[in-house]
This record gives structure tokens, C-alpha cells and sequence, in this order.
């Protein structure tokens, strides 16, 4: 596990027990963790509204020697957000790339990709990703929200989870309605929620809801100080960079992909015999298509 997603749980358990000023200081760090990255400790102090020796405190707390090397673990892994608004990311793509030069750009993508894919390699371990499918595999029923541009990869993880257990449960929003969906959610279950900054509304209302009845709340997400993020019990961190005006969801699909398998490790007999039952449907059922004699 990575040095910042180490300090943001550390901050998550022992934010109750936090007198108000390092309540304050500690979300200060997860609310804006690029100013923690880019700003002096007196600026930050003077955003957050407390005085400076509080951030030196926290940070002795958490390990550091000093607030300076508490700042490099934000150095060094929190991704920025400089342009957050779509319609202006798309006007800075265009306004970059004013000599219609195709190859950077086409090497811009492939250097925002290939950065993203290598982070999360670098800073997901596989023992914490392991222990996160157990809790799936522990869970009664698996709650998969997804909302706006998430929505897709919800359905992917449906897809893919249906095909090993009947256990995965796609939270659906026909006319607007997701309480009906909901409504069995306990604490015997898990809800698997996918988003990235700016965070959708109804996702993160929904995590709250499942939050409250006691289910675990494994979130898919970029920053570790996301809405979604602070409300669960697992994060995994899905960098998120590119040159165009919207965020990549690469990363997202290899965590998909990576949570279900490792889920499948641990349920194997179970998830063979149901593979080959739905296997066969489909082709009882002329699913694949098929080259006429």
C-alpha cells in the first residue's frame, strides 16, 4: 500500500478521537490535497483557519518527523485537477493542440495512459487488493453503484460478477427512483460504488444510505479525499489523467477486472460450474454469433 493511501486511513481512524483543531487540520488534508501539495504550511494553516503548529502535530501523529515530509507523500501522489471544468479542459485541448499536430497528441494520450496504468500498479498492493475481494466474498448480496459516466462501468462489473455469482446486484435508477433498490441493504452486504471527481450526487447519497445500515462500502475512485472515497470502509484508487476534457476510466476497468478475478481465486469450484451453466445457455440460446454453412 502506497505512502498516501496509508496516511489517508490513518486520518479516516483517528479522525473521531482528534481534538477540533487536528479535526480541522486533518480535514483540511483530505478535502484539499493538492493545496497540501502546492502550498506553504502557512498558507494552508491560514485556508484552513487554525494555527500553524497544529499541521506539525498531526503530521508527529501520523508518523512524520515533520509536516515537510508528511507534504512529500502529497508531492509525490496526490493527482492534480488544474482545469476541473469539462468545457474549458476541452477549449485548453484545442487551444494545445492549435497546429493540428496528430502525433503529440496521439503521444500525450499514450503517455497519460501508460502513467495512470503504471500508478496503480505501483500503488495498489495486491494483499489489500486480495482482502477486499474476501469482503465480497463474505458479503450476502454485492450492491454495484454507478452513476453518469460510471454508470457503464457498473453494468461492466455486473457483467462480469453475474457471470461468477448471483450474489452481485446492480443498483438501477429507472424514472429516477433508486430506493426500491436498495431497500434490503444490511449489514450482511457490500456495496461496490464507482466514481471520480466531481463525485455523482446519487452515488455518493446512496454509499451514505448503505453506510448507515452497516454495509461495508468498497469505493472505486481517483482521490482518497473524494465524497465517496471518505465515506468508505475500501478505497481503490484508480488514477485518473489525460490530455482530453474528460477523465480516463482505464484504470477503473483494470480494477474491475482485477477485483473480480481475485474474487474468483477464492471461489473457484463455485464459479466454474456457474460459468460453464451460462456458457451453455448461450449457446442454446444462439447468444454468439455463428457462420451459416
Amino acid at each position: 500500500m502506497g505512502d498516501y493511501l496509508k496516511v489517508n486511513e490513518q486520518l479516516r481512524d483517528m479522525f473521531p478521537d482528534l481534538p477540533r483543531a487536528l479535526r480541522v487540520v486533518a480535514t483540511y488534508l483530505m478535502e484539499h490535497p493538492g493545496d497540501i501539495a502546492t502550498l506553504s504550511m502557512r498558507q494552508v494553516a491560514s485556508n484552513a483557519g487554525v494555527s500553524l503548529p497544529n499541521f506539525s502535530r498531526l503530521a508527529k501523529l501520523l508518523g512524520y518527523e515533520t509536516y515537510g515530509e508528511l507534504r512529500e507523500v502529497y508531492r509525490r501522489q496526490v493527482q492534480q485537477h488544474d482545469v476541473s471544468y469539462y468545457q474549458l479542459r476541452a477549449e485548453n485541448l484545442q487551444k494545445s493542440n492549435k497546429d493540428n499536430d496528430n502525433t503529440r497528441f496521439w503521444g500525450d494520450l499514450q503517455n497519460a495512459v501508460t502513467d495512470n496504468v503504471t500508478a496503480l500498479f505501483e500503488t495498489m498492493d495486491a494483499d489489500y487488493l486480495a482482502d477486499v475481494a474476501r469482503v465480497v466474498a463474505d458479503s450476502e448480496h454485492v450492491y454495484l453503484i454507478g452513476m453518469q459516466a460510471s454508470h457503464s462501468f457498473a453494468q461492466y462489473l455486473n457483467y462480469l460478477g453475474g457471470m461468477t455469482s448471483d450474489k452481485f446486484r446492480l443498483v438501477r435508477s429507472e424514472g429516477g427512483i433508486y430506493a426500491d433498490t436498495i431497500t434490503d441493504v444490511s449489514e450482511r452486504d457490500a456495496v461496490i460504488a464507482v466514481s471520480q471527481q466531481p463525485c455523482a450526487g446519487a452515488t455518493v447519497r446512496l454509499a451514505k444510505v448503505a453506510q448507515d445500515r452497516k454495509a461495508k462500502i468498497i469505493a472505486i475512485s481517483d482521490s482518497p479525499a473524494s465524497p465517496l472515497a471518505m465515506c468508505a470502509d475500501h478505497v481503490l484508487l484508480t488514477p485518473n489523467q489525460s490530455p482530453l476534457f474528460f477523465e480516463s476510466y482505464v484504470s477503473a476497468t483494470i480494477m474491475i477486472e482485477a477485483l473480480i478475478g481475485f474474487y474468483t481465486l477464492n471461489n473457484t469450484p463455485e464459479v466454474i460450474s456457474r460459468i460453464e451453466k451460462i456458457e451453455s445457455d448461450r449457446i442454446l440460446l444462439g447468444e454468439y454469433w455463428k457462420d451459416e454453412d
